[in-house]
């Protein structure tokens, strides 16, 4: 690895012909600007933590085509079962209540693993910065695949929800680890079209998630629904470790365990917990005014500050690094990602439920008719990919994505018990166009929009805000569906079947309950204008996306300059490895350099945001976000 020394000679030359006076304090203040890797900013005298320079490493491995196909088949893989996950137990939930005679909490199911995977999304990025995209990627899988075992031999609803959560702890690793190595192995010009490919594993795993939950529920056991991650996810195990490339980062483990900024990320967890959990409570458990809801919230966002205030005053390495939403493509793409994230894991959690409680469908019809979500989400997520790569324009779809996603959200906030079956898949059809327009290319967006050395937190981000979105959406949609009921019924029912019916809504036309027929239809009638309810809180949530990305979402370009530059070295590198890692080989070139970390490169950032990077390549400079 080869480190870039500033010429403090020529600059202090240079300076020297501008300014004659006191040329010990010129050379002294040359060397500090030197340090800080951007000679043409002063820098002021006083250096906090934050202030000093953190060495990282480059790990790009722009690769040819036939091995990013090989690479692109495990990556899949990994993404597939994570989000396989995220959906599978939606058509699930009656029966889960119903077993463990606890449905007023089966919702937490889906939620634990998402709140989860949430509050750990934004460590994924730096601790593959410091560790390594394939290490952290590895242990992901292996988090995951341990917390579906253990999901599959559950005892109790809270059993199953504590394991949920740990699978949800390597669920979010793998989501964000897979993205953020296609950027490492793919040139932002070309990432479009498999970043379309892995939307279309996206929007088929998130949304037959249900049917496969429903076919075992049904058919097997619930029990299965976490079983078939155990075979699942360690083939991908497999062909992660066999096929993936390994840029080896340098550094011994005491080293890389400096860098991790673990007092923000103790305060990103915190906040992330405190403020997640009294808005899952409010309503439900404990009610919206109560000292249960109001002080864990006020705490969680105290913390939230103190989290904000780390990263800009204390991380030498944040989490996040704060000046990136100075960005305004940035700021409207993350935002569009939150807010979009309630209307996607809405569809996949509450639609299934309308069809099993207010149309009687089972867990198996429930999740077939969620197919035409499926279909036009995945094509559409292909296309847009695509012509993203063609055109280097990614705004227009945007702007036609999340309009067609409004007027999606406000057709299906029409939907009732007499909605014909036709209405229903129109309806669907137009969200999955709406969702496949935006999901991968708002990603696409941000990576044009930072530097390489900080793709991997910019990524990060973006999948925790938009993770956070659909948390924060169940636990809302939660309880808007259980307040809409209450109110509805109290007028007809006795307070006890009310609950009753929140608790396990299937009981409703079951006979259990002995509830009249007229009492069964104001029943159904209060649990679909829950539905509907909810989706009248999605639309302004689709409408502020699409302004967001009209107005703050900026053309940048897709070509960077030293893209050729590192295609030819993954073509050498894949060359000297036959196509594979050989992730134990070491052989020295005649250069002295080791082979299998050639094409390695260090990013020294500074202060400003600007860094430097060498490698057997060459040299390549950023400092304004161009490479």
């Amino acid at each position: 690895m080869i480190r870039i020394a500033t010429n403090e000679t020529s600059h202090t030359q240079d300076r020297a012909a501008n300014n004659a006076v006191n040329a010990s304090d010129q050379n002294t203040k040359n060397d500090i600007d030197a340090e800080a890797g951007d000679v043409g900013t002063q820098t002021p005298e006083l250096v906090t933590p934050a202030d000093e320079k953190v060495e990282l490493q480059d790990q790009t491995n722009l690769l040819p085509l036939k091995q990013l196909l090989i690479v692109f088949a495990g990556l899949s893989c990994a993404l597939f079962c994570s989000l396989l996950d995220q959906t599978i137990v939606a058509t699930a939930l009656p029966t889960l209540g119903r077993v463990f005679n606890d449905a007023s909490i089966s919702s937490w199911v889906g939620t634990a693993y998402l709140l989860s995977s949430t509050a750990f999304q934004p460590m994924y990025g730096r601790l593959s910065d410091i560790f390594g995209r394939k290490m952290i990627l590895l242990a992901s899988m292996g988090c995951f695949l341990l917390g579906s075992i253990l999901c599959a031999v559950s005892q109790s609803m809270t059993m199953l929800i504590v394991f949920r959560a740990i699978s949800g702890i390597g669920g979010g690793g793998i989501l964000t680890s897979v993205m953020i190595t296609v950027s490492d192995v793919v040139s932002l010009e070309k990432r479009g079209k498999y970043q379309g490919i892995l939307g279309m594993v996206v929007a088929t795993a998130n949304s037959i998630g249900p049917l496969i939950g429903g076919i075992f529920t049904e058919k097997v056991s619930w029990r299965w629904c976490f079983y078939i991650n155990i075979p699942l996810t360690s083939i991908a195990i497999m062909i992660v470790i066999l096929v993936l490339p390994l840029k080896r980062v340098k550094g011994n483990a005491k080293e890389k365990l400096k860098k991790i900024d673990y007092l923000g990320s103790l305060f990103m967890l915190a906040s992330s917990l405190l403020i997640l959990l009294p808005l899952s409570w409010g309503g439900t458990k404990y009610p919206w005014k109560s000292a249960g809801v109001i002080v864990p919230l006020v705490i969680g966002i105290v913390l939230l500050g103190a989290f904000i205030f780390v990263e800009v005053k204390v991380a030498k390495l944040p989490l996040i690094p704060m000046h990136i939403f100075k960005n305004p493509t940035v700021v409207g793409a993350v935002g569009g990602a939150f807010l979009t994230g309630f209307v996607t894991f809405s569809n996949l959690y509450y639609l299934p439920q309308f069809y099993q409680v207010v149309r009687h469908a089972s867990p198996i019809h429930s999740g077939i008719m969620l197919i035409p979500l499926v279909v036009t989400q995945t094509i559409t997520s292909f296309t847009s990919g695509f012509i993203v790569s063609k055109t280097g324009n990614y705004r227009f779809n945007l702007w036609i994505g999340f309009a067609v996603w409004t007027v999606a959200c406000g057709l299906l906030s029409t939907i009732s018990p007499t909605t014909s079956n036709a209405k229903l898949v129109g309806y669907q059809m137009l969200s999955g166009i709406g969702a496949g327009q935006t999901f991968q290319t708002s990603l696409i967006a941000i990576q044009a929009s930072v530097k390489r050395s900080e793709m991997a937190v910019a990524t990060g981000m973006r999948n925790f805000l938009r993770m956070l979105g659909g948390t924060v959406a169940l636990a809302a949609c939660a309880a808007i569906l259980n307040n809409t009921a209450k109110t509805e019924l109290l007028s007809v029912l006795p307070y006890a079947t009310i609950q009753a019916i929140i608790s396990d809504p299937t009981r409703i036309t079951s006979g259990k309950l002995g509830l009249t027929v007229p009492q069964q239809r104001a029943a159904l009638l209060a649990y679909s204008h829950g539905i509907r309810n909810i989706y009248y809180f999605m639309i302004p949530c689709c409408c502020i996306s699409f302004f967001l990305t009209v107005f703050l979402v900026k053309a940048h370009p897709l070509r960077r300059e030293d893209d050729a530059k590192l295609q030819e070295a993954g073509k050498e590198w894949a060359a000297k490895h036959n196509g594979l890692h050989a992730l134990g080989r070491k052989k020295k070139n005649a250069s002295g350099e080791v082979a299998g970390e050639s094409g390695t490169s260090e990013v020294v950032v500074s202060p400003t945001g600007s860094s430097e990077k060498a490698g057997v390549w060459g040299k390549t400079k950023e400092s304004t976000g161009k490479v």
